[in-house]
């Protein structure tokens, strides 16, 4: 195919998907894109003066991650986000979810629709990464929550074995009671379950446990999903009845908190 005809050809079946409709602030423009829905992805191109728009989106998307409890406000999201969009020259109003831009000449509407467009179409990237980008936040929400509840009365070691006996068997957390504490608290390993693969590295450590009668520390495996989505109903069911200690962090954060010190033996009057 010649260059030309292939350019006329991807020009035909790009353009043909666009729809501009007039509405009383500017237009509706809806492009050949759709979303996860099957739903086109449209935004307005609303006038700010004369001779000057602004590209705006009607704040539903960003209104559907919060809705699913997807904290775009915040942390590793909120900073993918904020990247992606700064890349097209927009920003987010954290009162209406809305996705706009500032307000540019009449002259370079073509180039800032098609960097707007290009940032919603990112943008919608972020429900399917959300999986793999909470796995990376979740850690970091339960190691800041765990070291609120329990870092003045306790030491906290990232990536850590239990001890030498168990040296094949780190945890993502290691709770060891102050010198002050030990006579009334236990040792803990805690793990961040997302995963079968997680839920599995908590169950071996547990069975270790018992095979060496060391009954000096709790196994904890910390779900983080109440729903469970990324581990199998029968895994679960499997550590459920051999006992394994299993809070579910998100939706209660203070309520595992409280299980876990309680396990740990830590009454709630030492904790600052």
């Amino acid at each position: 195919m010649h260059p030309e005809d292939l350019k006329k050809t991807l020009c035909t079946t790009f353009c043909g998907g666009i729809s501009v409709q007039p509405v009383p602030t500017g237009y509706a423009i809806s492009s050949a894109f759709e979303d996860g829905l099957g739903d086109a992805i449209s935004f307005y191109l609303t006038h700010a003066d004369d001779d000057h728009y602004i590209i705006e989106d009607d704040g539903s998307y960003l209104a559907h991650l919060i809705a699913k409890d997807i904290p775009i406000d915040q942390g590793v999201r909120g900073q993918l986000l904020d990247a992606i969009l700064s890349s097209g020259n927009a920003h987010w109003d954290r009162d209406t979810y809305e996705i706009r831009t500032d307000p540019f000449s009449s002259q370079d509407i073509a180039r800032r629709a098609i960097e707007f467009l290009s940032s919603m179409i990112r943008v919608r990237d972020l429900e399917l990464l959300t999986r793999d980008v909470v796995r990376s936040t979740f850690r970091e929400d339960a190691t800041r929550a765990l070291m609120g509840t329990l870092g003045r009365v306790a030491n906290i070691l990232e990536d850590e074995p239990i001890g030498s006996a168990f040296r094949d068997f780190p945890a993502d957390l290691i709770i060891k009671p102050r010198p002050e504490f030990e006579d009334r608290a236990r040792a803990g390993a805690v793990y961040f379950v997302n995963s079968n693969d997680k839920l599995n590295e908590a169950l071996l450590l547990q069975m270790e446990q018992r095979q060496l009668d060391r009954l000096d520390f709790e196994v904890i495996a910390l779900v983080e999903d109440p729903e469970m989505r990324t581990i199998k109903r029968k895994n679960f069911q499997r550590a459920q009845n051999r006992e394994l200690a299993m809070p579910i962090f998100r939706e209660d954060e203070l309520g595992a908190m409280n299980y876990i010190r309680r396990r740990l033996g830590y009454p709630k009057n030492l904790i600052a």
